[in-house]
């Protein structure tokens, strides 16, 4: 009787199965009694739909490629997306704000783009040396073969407790900085801004209406977002000791003229928009009457002894702006009463 009911059992099990047999993969039943007890031994017939088929070490290398390819394409994906988003977004600002890019030209730009000089002022009056305050450039910015804390950024914040945050690239141009200004100024909520760069784009040949469109734009999106954007102006490098190669491949006479408008312009520029300035070039020419050349290490890069000029200049600067505190001579008090 007990067989009988577990065949019974089966059958029915086995109809059931059939019904359903696009839901299950196709398996074997067998059946045994064992001490009197009713055992039942199920064998799956196609184990490449079982889920409890055992995969090769091939066939593992082979589907966690798959999937790391479709982890980096979606990664990809969102990044195109984010950066869609981003350039949209800075566009519509500028829409908003009536700044046109292309308007400006190395001539015009400082009438052209017009910041609310109170808005500067007033923002700039808050900041303390505390807040983040980003400096992005070129290589002038990061301190080319200058170990970190010897950079004038470095050792501001060492000796003065300024916080000032590093994201210079060697060799970067205008372009690339107005391309990772959002992700590297704007999203780290930073209260003010140095700009320092273009020496790049106009030895590599850019026009100089494109540089300064550049300038302009990274100083526009700056105020669009409450950050207090602050004029840098790179050294003039040591046109008697720069690379060879630099007068070979080049037009060298007329990239120094370049540089020189290039850097009328910026004071051009900071002053129609009462921007704040660091000018590296005037404040190293004044105190170097005499052994320019020994400051730099190749004719462009300064060496430490030449960052730790710019550090004095840059402080200097800061306390101009009320960022850091203007030190009081020491009081003699020898002959005091």
């Amino acid at each position: 009787m007990a067989d009988e009911k577990v065949t019974n059992i089966d059958d029915a099990r086995k109809k059931k199965e059939q019904e359903n047999k696009g839901d299950y993969a196709e398996q074997k039943v067998e059946n045994t009694t064992i001490d009197g007890m009713a055992v039942r031994t199920y064998t799956l017939l196609d184990q490449d739909d079982s889920l409890f088929r055992v995969l090769s070490e091939d066939e593992i290398a082979k589907k966690e490629a798959e999937y790391q390819k479709k982890q980096m394409e979606e990664a990809d994906r969102q990044f195109d997306e984010r950066e869609r988003r981003m350039n949209a977004q800075i566009s519509g600002e500028m829409d908003d704000s009536g700044f046109d890019a292309g308007a400006v030209k190395a001539e015009g730009a400082a009438d052209r783009v017009r910041l609310d000089p109170e808005q500067v002022e007033e923002r700039l009056k808050t900041i303390k040396k505390d807040d983040r305050i980003v400096c992005i450039g070129d290589s002038i910015v990061y301190g080319y073969e200058v170990e970190g804390t010897l950079t004038w950024i470095g050792r501001l914040r060492r000796e003065e407790e300024i916080n000032l945050l590093n994201v210079g690239l060697n060799g970067d141009t205008t372009e690339g900085m107005f391309d990772r200004f959002k992700e590297h100024v704007v999203d780290i909520e930073a209260k003010a801004v140095v700009i320092l760069g273009g020496g790049n784009d106009i030895i590599g040949g850019t026009p100089l209406e494109f540089v300064t469109n550049n300038y302009a734009m990274m100083c526009q999106m700056a105020m669009n977002y409450g950050i207090v954007p602050i004029v840098g102006i790179a050294p003039e490098p040591d046109h008697k000791r720069v690379p060879k190669e630099w007068k070979t491949m080049i037009d060298y006479d007329a990239n120094v003229k370049n540089l020189q408008i290039y850097k009328e312009w910026l004071l051009a520029f900071a002053e129609a928009n009462h921007m704040p300035v660091i000018d590296f070039d005037t404040g190293m020419k004044s105190r170097l009457k005499a052994g320019y050349s020994r400051f730099f290490m190749d004719g462009a890069h300064p060496n430490p002894a030449g960052h730790k000029i710019m550090a004095a200049i840059a402080k200097e600067a800061f306390q101009e702006m009320g960022i850091l505190p203007v030190e009081k001579p020491p009081v003699d008090d020898r002959f005091a009463l």
